[in-house]
This record gives C-alpha cells, structure tokens and sequence, in this order.
C-alpha cells in the first residue's frame, strides 16, 4: 500500500510550517490595528477624585461626560460617596480644565478635585 507523500516527505512537515507562517501574518497583523481604547496623543487626560450626590450607575456617569463634555470612566469607588474618575478630552490640557470646571458646576456634583501624588516636602 502507498501513501500519497511531497517526495517522500510526511504530510505534516509540508504543511505546519505554513500554517506556522499564516498564524504569523494573522497575529502581526492584530497587534498592528489600533487598539479602540488607545487615548488620543493629541487628547488631554487627567484623574479626578469627584464626591456625587448619587450613586456613580452608567447612565449618570454617561450623562455627566456629556455635560461636561469628557468621556468619563469609573476606575474605583474610594469610599460612600467618593470615586475615582479617569477624565478624557480631546485637545490640549486647558480642555481638560475647562471640562472639569464643568463637571464641579453640574448639581450633581459635591466636588471635583484632580488626583495628584503627594511629595515630600
């Protein structure tokens, strides 16, 4: 009986490495695409630690991004009513700024103040 073999090479030893190749080009090509989370370089991003008079739910947290004109997004509750927001406009840092300043004119919001590390005097 005779098994059909590229010159009497396994069939296997033809193939994987091509196969091998392809995964390559596919997996290149994926970690070459933007990422949708990818901050702007031309953007401004600041960290903010805001006190609500609510809850933080998506839709308030959605609604206030667009009133200050921000996205927003929830990295931690600190405590009852302080959270943590990372704040992304689009823009120099004045934007940032200024939709900040918004955020802290909105009734919802006790107060907005920008997370800085603290330093050794």
């Amino acid at each position: 009986m005779r098994t059909t073999r590229a010159r009497g090479r396994h069939p296997l030893a033809v193939g994987l490495p091509r196969l091998l190749l392809v995964l390559l080009g596919c997996a290149t090509a994926a970690c070459a695409q933007p990422r949708s989370d990818a901050r702007d370089p031309a953007g401004c991003s600041v960290q903010a630690i805001v006190a609500l008079q609510l809850d933080p739910v998506p839709a308030l947290v959605a609604d206030l991004g667009r009133a200050s004109g921000a996205r927003l997004e929830l990295v931690r509750t600190m405590t009852s009513d302080l959270h943590l927001f990372s704040l992304t406009a689009p823009g120099a840092e004045a934007e940032c700024m200024a939709a900040l300043e918004r955020l802290r004119r909105d009734p919802r919001v006790r107060s907005v103040d920008v997370d800085q590390l603290r330093q050794i005097q």
